[in-house]
């Protein structure tokens, strides 16, 4: 039992390693025509290499002592077998196809020689290197295999009228021999070319049937992504309507104690101790920073709900009339470089950006002279824009955390901050399809540069309409 096993192992090996079928494996499963084109590879490599062989034997047997062609035509069998076995990359593969059809090629045309020349019924496999050529090789290669059989035939043709290069040696001038052979050679070859045909065949409705079998799971998957993307849409909607009743609900207590620490404080001024007096500033400081918390949250959740139109503008004229809107402080220095571009795209979100990254760079600096700078450069599909300024910098192990909601690197107390602004910026960027960092060393300021594509990304949803073509 265990010999049978092992004899069975042993020939499982051989057979893999005869068809290649590790190397065939490594070919990509959704790449069909690279499969189904190295499968063509590997027959026609065996049937050429048994071919050549019994040619050259043929020839040895013919004249009973080895002569030049049938060295020659031993030689390319070898080249041949040699280089299906040597195909080891697939990006190699076309260079072994054309290796092998010209190999065979060479083995029609030499055999010929001593076959009758022109009148060589093997010329008829020229048909079969022809179709191999078209479907290894594709239909510029087949057009030069065509072009090199009907000069083979014209070369031929005249080797055999005006030259003495052809004779009918092989068969010793006997034309019962010739027919014998013509009509062997004829049969073989045709059952090639058919055999060749209904591989083609069957490798096309193989495709076809892959490519129905994907278009139907692409069609299920569509559906389902509608399905879910309808029933993402209602539920953003009602976080939407949530967020706006609960900031609503949350505000009206704020309100109320605001107010009510007024009054009390207004009643109570002449008896309040300055401690009271300090404890009252600290609740009316938290409810407003409670109150920009929760205006901050509704701005974040709709940060990517009010797209504006996009319009043509000049970016120049957009820094600068957010820096007018934000402020000019006297302390702050703001240089704008040039080569600011007229782009086409959604001002108002990216007026946003601006208005974020400067006022941070104003309001975050520690420096007695705030200097800030803006540049711009052309990346070909968008730009990359800077904003660069002289505070205390950032450590790396903070540059993503500046990104996420509520985050914030100094205590609120110290600078008051909701800590969504930078992560309004990135949702907007990201919505766009741009990407936004930060560059510093901790120490010499920060860098915030982002990328800005000339044309939005479109949704992924655009899938699901999108036609399936077979």
């Amino acid at each position: 039992m265990s010999a049978k096993l092992n004899q069975d192992i042993l020939m499982k090996r051989i057979i893999n390693a005869m068809f290649r079928r590790e190397f065939y494996e490594s070919i990509p499963f959704e790449d069909l025509l690279s499969r189904q084109r190295f499968t063509l590879f590997r027959i026609f490599s065996y049937t050429a290499f048994i071919a050549s062989l019994a040619s050259s034997i043929q020839v040895y047997s013919a004249f009973q002592a080895m002569n030049a062609i049938s060295i020659i035509i031993a030689l390319l069998a070898v080249v041949i077998i040699a280089n299906f076995f040597l195909a080891n990359k697939t990006e190699r593969l076309s260079t072994h196809y054309m290796i092998s059809t010209v190999a065979g090629f060479f083995v029609v045309h030499i055999q010929a020689y001593n076959t009758g020349g022109v009148m060589n019924s093997g010329t008829m496999y020229m048909c079969v290197l022809i179709m191999t050529a078209f479907m290894l090789l594709g239909t510029t290669a087949g057009k030069w295999f065509t072009a090199m059989a009907i000069l083979n035939v014209g070369f031929l043709f005249y080797a055999s009228e005006f030259t003495g290069l052809t004779s009918y040696s092989l068969f010793h001038d006997d034309l019962s021999l010739i027919r014998q052979d013509a009509l062997s050679t004829f049969i073989l070859a045709l059952f090639l070319v058919a055999a060749q045909s209904n591989y083609l065949h069957s490798g096309k409705n193989v495709i076809i049937e892959r490519i129905t079998e994907q278009k139907n799971q692409l069609e299920i998957s569509n559906r389902k992504l509608q399905e879910y993307t309808f029933h993402l849409e209602k539920t953003n909607k009602e976080l939407d309507k949530f967020a706006s009743i609960v900031s609503h609900d949350l505000k009206a207590p704020l309100r109320a104690i605001g107010n009510l620490t007024g009054w009390i404080e207004e009643d109570s001024m002449e008896s309040l101790s300055d401690e009271s007096r300090a404890h009252f500033n600290m609740i009316k400081q938290r409810v407003k920073r409670m109150d920009d918390l929760i205006e901050a949250i509704l701005s974040y959740s709709r940060a990517d709900q009010h797209a504006g139109e996009e319009t043509m503008f000049d970016t120049l004229e957009l820094i600068e009339s957010t820096v007018d809107f934000i402020g000019r402080p006297s302390h702050a220095q703001i240089n704008i470089g040039p080569g600011m571009p007229v782009m086409k795209s959604d001002k108002t979100r990216l007026g946003q950006v601006f208005s974020n990254l400067i006022g941070n760079a104003i309001k975050y600096n520690n420096k007695e002279t705030a200097k800030v700078s803006v540049t711009v450069k052309d990346c070909g599909e968008g730009w990359e824009f800077s904003v660069r300024d002289n505070g205390p910098g950032i450590e790396k192990q903070y540059h993503e955390k500046v990104f996420v909601i509520f985050q914030t690197l100094n205590r609120r107390d110290d600078v008051e901050s909701t800590g969504v602004g930078l992560a309004i910026v990135k949702k907007i960027i990201e919505d766009q399809g741009g990407k936004i960092w930060v560059e510093s060393d901790g120490e010499n300021g920060s860098d915030f540069r982002f990328f800005w594509p000339k044309i939005k990304k479109e949704k992924d949803s655009i899938l699901i309409a999108a036609p399936i073509v077979v």
